[in-house]
């Protein structure tokens, strides 16, 4: 799943329960269950390293990074926006607790390491003509939540 439900998400259950020793770990439950989801994760396998993926042909690379860029531009303005509207760093921690998962795994890819497989077995996976509509359902389900 892209990181901007994951982000909302985490901080909308910090919104739900502001004691961090609740909140936190919740957010981080959430990336899993958000994993359970249907989404498309672009065919992305565990062991794939960034020299096979900046391999993949042209069309399918620029497909998938100009989605991406948009995910982290959108995940970036949703930071900024509960920085400065809400104006509650546990927010945002919550957010970023809730990408946490993801963040470990692709960080790891640029010092060599393949995908790992944690989460592997928690992704429920369709095709991109499927797997794109629970993105904004989920972001619009989690802004709503914050706004009221």
């Amino acid at each position: 799943m892209l990181y901007t439900p994951h982000f909302l998400t985490g901080a909308v259950i910090m919104k739900l329960f502001p004691d961090p020793k609740i909140g936190l770990p919740l957010a981080l439950l959430s990336h899993f269950i958000l994993d359970l989801t249907p989404h498309n994760d672009f065919d992305l396998k565990p062991g794939i390293t960034l020299r096979e993926f900046f391999a993949f042909p042209k069309k399918r690379l620029y497909f998938i990074l100009s989605v991406m860029g948009v995910d982290y531009l959108l995940t970036i303005l949703s930071f900024l926006w509960i920085l400065f509207h809400f104006q509650n760093y546990w927010l945002l921690v919550g957010g970023v607790v809730g990408v946490l998962p993801d963040l470990v795994e692709q960080f790891l890819m640029f010092f060599g390491v393949a995908l790992p497989g944690w989460q592997d077995k928690l992704q429920w996976r369709v095709s991109a003509k499927y797997g794109f509509i629970s993105y904004p359902i989920v972001s619009l389900i989690s802004i709503y939540l914050l706004i009221h």
